[in-house]
């Protein structure tokens, strides 16, 4: 039986903006070596992916399937993103090692792509991401810390960044581009707006939050919302709404039906002034086309970037009740700041952001190695 595919799995298929983005990027990335018709992707939605993306797609939870799409495969892919956490439960560990004993089990060459290690809680989370690491090929990890982690395992990797940082900017529809050549005729800028569910984040913070936008933006600035994924983040944005409107300012919503492909939504982002988030993949869609950025560090993944790129950060208590007037004191300052000081921000993240793309680099010339 020919070996003649590359089987990809990573969180696909869940309508998450960040893991689709990533599943773009791999998929230019691997035009070098198969076509799209050798590419197959495990899926939460395996219909929804074939349409999108032009590859064949299997369930994620079949086993039968993947079974047999595996032991014609000359290369399995388990990534990128955070894969290998614990955070709710030892469930992901258990399902990305699972696949990638069997790979093993069945002849397939492995690569671990552009991932972060962690949080890892739980002993048993450890042990499992230690033993099926060592079973890799090649593995790339995308921070610095993920890398330390791994090497004291004595295991060795190479040390890349998110792929996404490579994606090229997409084509809006006529419609949105119109939509928002006319939100930018006020005189005040841009704001994008990224919120989810969880985090800690209560519907107490996302209150405060809307008080601060609605103190500290200038006049003629125009708030738009970013469900980068629906089904999590619009709860959240809805409380947020609420609030903003109740102190008699506006909350965009625009289309994102019309956003077919993460590509696109990179175009959307680029052209905003500032970015508000708590998303890493709306920080750094953001921060890849330099504009600034005040993140809301639910996860370290978000504060880690926050630092590298030396942009602000709105630090909370988490599931917290109330707000003290301290904090929002805190919140006021540094959203003023990072909206009256933006050139600046703007500057240092595209200085950043050319030495993350380098390294992006390094995650399609690591899979060469192996397809070579």
């Amino acid at each position: 039986m020919a070996r003649n595919l590359i089987v990809v799995s990573g969180y696909y298929g869940f309508d998450n903006l960040g893991d689709e983005a990533i599943l773009e990027e791999l998929l230019v990335e691997l035009s070098q070596f198969a076509s799209r018709e050798e590419i197959v992707v495990l899926s939460n939605a395996p219909g929804a992916t074939a349409r999108k993306y032009g590859v064949t797609s299997v369930d994620r939870w079949q086993m039968s399937g993947i079974m047999k799409v595996m032991a014609r495969a000359r290369l399995f892919i388990s990534g990128g993103g955070g894969l290998f956490q614990d955070s709710q439960s030892a469930g992901s560990v258990i399902y990305y090692g699972g696949l990638i004993c069997l790979a093993r089990m069945l002849g397939t060459k492995t690569m671990i792509y552009a991932q972060g290690l962690g949080p890892l809680r739980r002993p048993v989370s450890k042990f499992c991401t230690k033993a099926v690491f060592n079973l890799a090929d090649q593995i790339t990890l995308r921070d610095a810390k993920s890398m330390a982690l791994l090497q004291s395992w004595g295991l060795n990797g190479h040390l890349t960044e998110d792929p996404v940082w490579l994606l090229k900017a997409g084509p809006l529809s006529e419609s949105l581009k119109s939509r928002l050549v006319k939100l930018k005729e006020g005189k005040g800028p841009l704001v994008g707006l990224s919120l989810r569910q969880g985090g800690g984040f209560s519907r107490a913070h996302i209150e405060a939050l809307a008080e601060t936008f609605a103190a500290a933006l200038p006049e003629g600035a125009v708030v738009i919302g970013l469900p980068l994924q629906k089904e999590l983040d619009e709860p959240a944005l809805a409380i947020f709404a609420e609030r903003f409107q109740e102190l008699g300012h506006t909350f965009n919503r625009l289309d994102f039906k019309e956003l077919s492909l993460p590509s696109q939504w990179l175009t959307l982002i680029g052209g905003l002034d500032i970015v508000v988030g708590m998303r890493l993949h709306s920080l750094i869609m953001a921060l890849s086309a330099g504009v600034p950025v005040v993140g809301i560090a639910y996860d370290p993944k978000v504060s880690r970037i926050l630092e590298q790129f030396e942009q602000a950060n709105l630090t909370y208590e988490r599931e917290a009740e109330s707000i003290s007037a301290t904090e929002k004191d805190d919140w006021l300052a540094i959203l003023r700041r990072s909206v009256q000081e933006r050139a600046a921000y703007s500057k240092k993240a595209s200085q950043e952001a050319s030495r993350c793309r380098e390294l992006a680099c390094q995650n399609p010339l690591v899979m060469a190695k192996i397809l070579a």
